[in-house]
Formats: C-alpha cells, sequence, structure tokens
C-alpha cells in the first residue's frame, strides 16, 4: 500500500485563507448583537464551513492498494481499478477541465479511464506516483507537459 499526499498550490492557499477571513469578518459584527439566535446560526454555519474545509485540506491523498487507486479530498472520494486507467495527462492551470476535482493544486494530473471518465489529482511526489501506477499497469498512457511559452 502507498499513499501519496496532495500538493497544495499557494493560490489555493490564499484562496482558502481569503475564505477563512471571510466567515471571521462575518461572525465578529454579531458579537455585539443582541440577536441570540442569529448568533448561534451565523457560528453554526461558519463552524460547518470550516470543519469541511479543514477536513479537505488535512485529508486529501490518494493510496495505491489491491490494484486499485483510492482518491480522497474531505467528504468527497473516487475509487478507479489501475487496470482500467487509460492515460494520464499532465496538467497546469486554474480552469481544470474535468467534473471531479480531488486536489489541493492547480497543477497536477488528469486520469482518464473507462470511456469519459476522468479525475484530476495532484500528488506531491508526481514520479513515485506514476512509477508505482506504472508497476500495476504498464499500458498507461503518460502524455507529458507541453512546453510552456
Amino acid at each position: 500500500m502507498s499513499i501519496f499526499r496532495s500538493n497544495f498550490s499557494k493560490i489555493n492557499k490564499m484562496v482558502f485563507g481569503f475564505v477563512f477571513t471571510i466567515l471571521l469578518a462575518t461572525f465578529i459584527p454579531l458579537l455585539s448583537s443582541k440577536n441570540l439566535i442569529s448568533i448561534i446560526i451565523v457560528l453554526i454555519i461558519n463552524l460547518i464551513t470550516i470543519g469541511l474545509l479543514l477536513w479537505i485540506i488535512f485529508n486529501t491523498k490518494y493510496t495505491i492498494k489491491n490494484g486499485s487507486l483510492y482518491c480522497k479530498s474531505g467528504p468527497f472520494h473516487k475509487i478507479i481499478p489501475i487496470s482500467r486507467i487509460k492515460k494520464i495527462s499532465h496538467h497546469k492551470g486554474l480552469v481544470i477541465p474535468v467534473l471531479m476535482k480531488l486536489a489541493l493544486s492547480d497543477k497536477g494530473l488528469i486520469i482518464s479511464y473507462d470511456y469519459y471518465d476522468e479525475v484530476y489529482i495532484s500528488p506531491k511526489e508526481e514520479f513515485s506516483f506514476l512509477k508505482t501506477l506504472l508497476e500495476t499497469n504498464p499500458k498507461i498512457q503518460i502524455i507529458k507537459p507541453t512546453n510552456e511559452l
């Protein structure tokens, strides 16, 4: 069994920091409010949101075991049999052309499997990750990144 943590890009750190700041900023003015119900409602919503974000930040990982790739990011997860992976493409950019993004970085891998299914991930140790996948399924096509201008 191999476990790979997700890379966490600077831009995503800034986005998460901004969201935490907004959540804090929405709660501080309510402290002077005399309406206890509104304080409790905003506090519950903020705590649930912060909990979800922390769950995603600290629990985004990719595990290879028993011939399958287990991708997990907080409450979201995907299990892909490695034998069904057709190709892996490198991707860099904020706009990621897949529906399932289980990553904390704007630089990662698009895994194509079955016919039209794709998932985006961003393992920190990309070379070791690809090597481990290729040991299980050497037929996987690796699309190298194009040169950037």
